[in-house]
């Protein structure tokens, strides 16, 4: 995946002025897909010359953001290697009973751009979501599975949080 990314700021005299205009290409992501990470910022402000502050992980700390595009593989149930940001219970790890369940100290909003993907939380809750349709995440243990044969791709934007 190659995404295309156009930033803005402003020149020494303050005036709104294009910083960048470059294509990010995805990583592949082992047992997920593929992840553009768009944005990265560890502060909630960003720089005037639209310099990330943020390395390439996941999530973000306290006040930080991600903007990030994936698209995901049909099949079970996304379960990516854990990072040191995902908090993992009994089971949850590959190959588990609950594999593919994580929470993240950070608060989500992602839009479906394509596809079609289930989101389940931890008492087995399931919601179906299609092409437009939004999620907002509040810092809860959940899982993901691609509905279909095709993948999907999900735009999200993941702020830093205080681990409840």
């Amino acid at each position: 995946m190659q995404v295309r990314t156009v930033v803005t700021g402003h020149d020494a005299k303050g005036r709104a002025v294009f910083v960048r205009d470059e294509k990010v290409d995805g990583m592949p992501i082992p047992g997920l897909g593929e992840l553009a990470f768009l944005w990265n910022a560890n502060e909630p402000q960003p720089t005037e010359r639209g310099e990330q502050s943020g390395g390439a992980r996941y999530f973000s700390a306290v006040g930080g953001i991600r903007f990030i595009i994936g698209t995901y593989l049909p099949g079970d149930f996304i379960a990516p290697e854990p990072t040191p940001e995902m908090h993992l219970e009994d089971g949850d790890e590959l190959g588990g009973a609950n594999a593919g369940f994580h929470r993240t100290d950070t608060t989500d909003f992602g839009v479906v751009l394509s596809g079609n993907l289930a989101l389940q939380l931890d008492d087995g809750a399931e919601v179906s979501l299609s092409p437009g349709d939004v999620l907002i995440g509040e810092r809860t243990r959940h899982r993901w599975r691609v509905v279909g044969d095709v993948p999907a791709t999900l735009a999200s934007f993941i702020i830093g949080a205080q681990r409840r």
